[in-house]
């Protein structure tokens, strides 16, 4: 009788404990959506929300760099001119910088310039400075709409071309940030910020500290305005006995043609303190974004 009245029990109590079990994943659901999440490795693919321009400031136009990716199997290819004129002048014409996301939370790099410097007198061309890199977006919370990722980036000359002989390799490790603090009729209000210790493999040169902050809104349903601060510092004094320190300001603008095609540009002024020749350059960018894939 004993052993009956405990079964009895078991049984009418079970879909109690049952039904317990089953809401309490629902609640860890919710918390977890509702906080921020940490993900080292993920192969999710969601579909991007297509609404509204992109205002999240990032390069191109600008050159910070913002946490995103293309996107699961996201294919994202800029094309780009841009040039600094002073009494000495460079372009990098066309410059490719093609990206390809692999999952949603990390973007394969790879860009290279055709550049045409101009200096006293005397005019140079050829392949530029390659970089590539690897981002991965390890943070991202919804319900502030903040990311933040890591993108270490190495910058270097081809063997072969000039660019390889004028400098030596350089290792770049940012952090980078950006979320929503406000938001109108026509989309998001977005920052961006990222800080950066950018690593010389040449004993002539020494390492930097580069740290940049901007900000973007919409102008319209389809065009957005982004403005970025921006500076590199020098750690040590190079071979001159020179601290070398780089400002600078960005004007740009995104506008998207279609969910396929986006156009951008930028302007700005640049100023190095330690150039007491050439301190000061104008900036100009332009170029297209082509997107494609996904999932």
């Amino acid at each position: 009788m004993k052993k009956f009245v405990l079964l009895s029990a078991a049984l009418w109590a079970s879909p109690a404990l049952a039904a317990e079990d089953h809401s309490e994943p629902k609640g860890e659901d919710k918390v977890e959506k509702a906080g921020g999440k940490f993900s080292l490795l993920s192969t999710e693919c969601k579909a991007e929300d297509d609404d509204g321009p992109e205002t999240t400031p990032g390069a191109p136009p600008l050159d910070i760099d913002d946490p995103n990716t293309p996107g699961c199997n996201g294919w994202e290819v800029n094309i780009v001119t841009s040039g600094e004129l002073g009494k000495a002048m460079s372009f990098e014409t066309p410059l490719f910088d093609i990206n390809y996301g692999i999952g949603d939370n990390i973007q394969l790099k790879v860009e290279a310039p055709i550049q045409f410097i101009r200096s006293d007198g005397a005019t140079k061309s050829g392949v530029g400075a390659a970089e590539v890199g690897i981002k991965h977006r390890f943070f991202s919370d919804e319900s502030r709409d903040m990311t933040i990722a890591v993108y270490p980036q190495l910058e270097f000359g081809i063997p072969g071309t000039a660019a390889a002989d004028d400098s030596s390799p350089i290792v770049k490790l940012p952090v980078l940030l950006s979320t929503k603090v406000g938001e109108t009729g026509k989309g998001d209000v977005m920052i961006t910020a990222n800080v950066a210790y950018n690593l010389s493999t040449s004993s002539d040169t020494r390492d930097t500290l580069a740290a940049a902050f901007g900000i973007g809104f919409p102008l319209s349903k389809s065009i957005a305005m982004m403005v970025e601060g921006t500076t590199e510092q020098s750690l040590g004094n190079n071979m001159d006995g020179v601290r070398e320190a780089v400002y600078k300001a960005n004007l740009g603008f995104l506008g998207k043609v279609n969910s396929h095609l986006l156009w951008f540009g930028a302007v700005g002024e640049s100023y190095a303190a330690s150039d007491a020749g050439d301190t000061t350059h104008t900036c100009l960018v332009a170029g297209f974004r082509l997107l494609a894939g996904g999932p």
